[in-house]
């Protein structure tokens, strides 16, 4: 079992200190990967960083950009690779972004993982318990001119625009809505062909996403019998599509070490505590290294390859804490 790291990006705890030395822990500490959401707009209703009660001092609507974020992390690691979990392919111009994201390929030695989606409808269809979150995807994507019901089109074109300009000399595409013709794009990405993709999400569009382009699956806040069965699903899609699945699944999850699984669950921040109400402990990371060992065990079994971790905290000296001991306590175990 791999685990990845979230950086502390948003909210109050978000500085660029304490991005520097959680990035150069999870590299010294032997994490796989750090993690990073992407957010133009973050009106700071949702937790992703610390807590409701933390010491950060900064806006609560922080928000720091992964690609500039990366590239700094880049020269201050060595080893761990830089997963974006996720970008928003809707929201990304996909020229520059291809552009950008072979540069942080090149600069970082070859690190870059890249978790794609196509984000929250920001309406009256998104999932009640997801209010918080969908309420800011719908001023972003209207800030931002995105048409909401073509953002899987917008996606699969994009993410196909950009692999061609990463493998081909003179790339061209004709798309619904995306067209150019003879683009030169060099550098190319260190890593032949471009970043491993994953496609996040629970949903059957996702899976489709997931096998017809023969990517890993990245999904969140799910349990051990759910992975098992979308697996299972995933792997009728690949042939179904004529596609290889990669035997990697990558599984997005809210982590909090602590002295049991009550007072793990007591630290979570409020809006998390009624989005996922009583299933909070069951979807997600929680309790002392034996409980987490045991979790972490169930979801291996499940299919399981890798655990990306988004650490709830008090502090950012905290969260080091946190990711040291579950570095000795619960990694050696999960080896």
């Amino acid at each position: 079992m791999k685990f990845t790291i979230a950086l502390p990006q948003s909210n109050r705890v978000s500085t660029p200190s304490a991005i520097r030395d959680v990035a150069q822990a999870a590299d010294e500490l032997g994490f796989w990967a750090l993690s990073m959401h992407d957010h133009i707009m973050w009106d700071g209703q949702w937790i992703a960083c610390g807590s409701d009660v933390d010491n950060g001092g900064e806006d609560v609507r922080n928000v720091y950009e992964p690609l500039t974020t990366y590239a700094h992390v880049s020269a201050l690691t060595k080893r761990v690779r830089l997963l974006f979990s996720i970008m928003l392919m809707p929201s990304r111009e996909p020229l520059m972004t291809a552009k950008q994201l072979a540069t942080l390929d090149q600069l970082s030695g070859g690190r870059v993982s890249l978790g794609i989606g196509v984000g929250l409808a920001g309406n009256d269809t998104d999932p009640a318990f997801l209010s918080a979150l969908s309420g800011n995807a719908g001023r972003e994507w209207a800030a931002l001119g995105v048409p909401v019901r073509r953002r899987g089109r917008l996606t699969d074109e994009r993410l196909a625009a950009m692999q061609a300009l990463w493998t081909e000399d003179k790339a061209t595409y004709e798309g619904e809505l995306l067209r150019f013709a003879d683009v030169a794009m060099y550098p190319k990405p260190a890593q032949a062909g471009g970043p491993p993709i994953l496609i996040a999400g629970n949903s059957p569009a996702a899976l489709k996403r997931t096998a017809r382009g023969g990517y890993t699956w990245l999904p969140n806040h799910v349990k051990a019998y759910e992975i098992a069965g979308g697996i299972d699903y995933l792997k009728s899609l690949h042939k179904e599509y004529g596609t290889g699945f990669s035997g990697e699944v990558v599984l997005d999850l809210f982590m909090r070490l602590d002295a049991s699984v009550e007072a793990a669950s007591a630290a979570f921040p409020r809006v998390l505590r009624a989005a996922l109400g009583d299933d909070l402990p069951h979807r997600n990371l929680l309790g002392n290294p034996e409980d987490l060992g045991r979790r972490i065990k169930e979801y291996e079994n499940a299919g399981v390859t890798a655990l990306d971790l988004k650490p709830v905290y008090h502090s950012v000296d905290e969260l080091l804490s946190i990711m040291q001991r579950f570095a000795d306590d619960v990694m050696p175990a999960a080896s």
